[in-house]
């Protein structure tokens, strides 16, 4: 039977002169969490500090000593480090969640890497050669968002008009326009389409009975 894992207080985290206090996964669970995850392109783990601007403090600076950090895609430090909330506590415990943790991630990486990664300079783009640090924790939230509070209305959709009017109120995904036509889902708009795409996929892991009513993922 698989132990669960079970986030442990972190207090290793400095926003300012302020001393934040989190969760984190402990050093002894990350073998099993790599080996678990090898499939979605974790090679390994180390400890690690980094510091910049992040969710865990609301984008404020911080800086983060001796986390415990997955090894993605060879160049990505994924932190084993989030806020202090239910949602964190849940990431670990079904499977489907941190599935969808990495179908976020990969899609970020390639639509919008500057939410993903930490203090990212869009301009640069990602070098091949350089490592980056996720912002896990704005990866966590963001992926609650998705399952938990628009998991259930989207498995009920039949069609992109449904969920069009539903986003007008819950604002799940924003067009990039500005004004108030700013949180308006446009379907001939590719970026909505793909982000709805990667949305449902996320959610059909959850609610396996559900309709896709645009299809899978796709990059």
């Amino acid at each position: 039977m698989e132990e669960k894992i079970v986030l442990e207080p972190f207090n290793r985290i400095l926003s300012g002169y302020e001393k934040l206090a989190e969760v984190s996964v402990s050093v002894a669970d990350c073998s099993a969490l790599c080996r678990k995850y090898q499939k979605f392109g974790v090679e390994g783990y180390r400890l690690g500090g980094y510091r910049g601007s992040t969710y865990l403090n609301r984008y404020l600076n911080v800086t983060v000593d001796r986390a415990p950090l997955l090894i993605y895609k060879k160049q990505f430090l994924i932190p084993l480090v989030f806020r202090q909330t239910e949602a964190s506590a849940q990431l670990f415990l079904e499977d489907y969640r941190m599935e969808g943790f990495f179908l976020l991630l990969e899609w970020l990486l390639i639509h919008r890497p500057e939410q993903a990664i930490i203090d990212f300079h869009k301009s640069r783009g990602i070098q091949p050669n350089k490592e980056y640090v996720i912002d896990s924790a704005y990866i966590a939230f963001r992926l609650t968002e998705i399952l938990d509070g628009a998991g259930f209305p989207l498995s009920r959709f039949r069609t992109i008009e449904e969920f069009s009017e539903w986003n007008r109120t819950y604002k799940l995904i924003d067009n990039g326009s500005i004004g108030r036509h700013s949180k308006i889902f446009d379907p001939e708009n590719p970026d909505n389409i793909a982000e709805l795409q990667m949305i449902l996929s996320i959610v059909g892991l959850r609610y396996s009975e559900m309709y896709l009513f645009i299809g899978e993922l796709k990059g």
